[in-house]
């Protein structure tokens, strides 16, 4: 009985290794397969990579305006608990956008990138942005007065229109006109200030 199980397992043994499955298991993958997966692979990739860079650019506007943001409401903070005159001031340097609060007589500027990661890809956008340059520091500004009132020195030319005072328009290097943008809206004379996407 036990001569008669040896055999047959050695049966079955010899079996498994003259099977075609068997011999397959030991060569691996064949040209054509591995040529599928990597086009399969190409094409995934063509077709994530450009909504990928979309979704990167999104994010580096937005955490500058963001950073932008909160530098103006330090500014406004600032005035409204020393009773006098702060500015928020925007630069570019060395293609670098950088900002500052500081008061305005008397205040020394501190200049810092707004937002390290976004590096020289993120810009202020120009034409989509008419915050007052006449300031005491830097290339834009905006002014807030005692108890946080947005100085009417810091609107040039209102717009109307959307019933803004002013915006301050970030957008990235490599997006054209078609990238994206976020605005700083400055919307009303009480301080009220907000981001937005720039929709003409």
């Amino acid at each position: 009985m036990t001569r008669s199980l040896f055999q047959y397992l050695n049966n079955l043994r010899e079996r498994r290794r003259q099977s075609p499955m068997f011999l397959m298991a030991d060569e691996g993958f064949t040209t054509i397969e591995v040529l599928i997966v990597i086009v399969m692979l190409g094409v995934l990739t063509a077709i994530a990579a450009p909504s990928w860079l979309n979704f990167v650019n999104n994010q580096r506007v937005k955490n500058t305006s963001d950073a932008a943001l909160q530098l103006m409401r330090r500014a406004q903070s600032r005035a409204s608990t020393e009773n006098r005159t702060w500015e928020a001031s925007f630069r570019i340097q060395d293609e670098v956008i950088q900002g500052s609060t500081h008061a305005v007589s008397g205040g020394t500027p501190l200049w810092q990138t707004l937002a390290p990661e976004a590096g020289t890809l993120v810009t202020l956008d120009l034409d989509s942005s008419n915050l007052s340059q006449t300031c005491e520091y830097g290339e834009h500004c905006v002014r807030f007065e005692d108890r946080g009132v947005i100085s009417l020195d810091s609107v040039e030319d209102p717009d109307d229109e959307s019933g803004t005072l002013a915006r301050l328009a970030f957008t990235s290097r490599d997006g054209g006109d078609d990238g994206p943008k976020r605005c700083i809206v400055v919307a009303t004379i009480l301080g009220s200030i907000r981001t937005d996407r720039c929709e003409d």
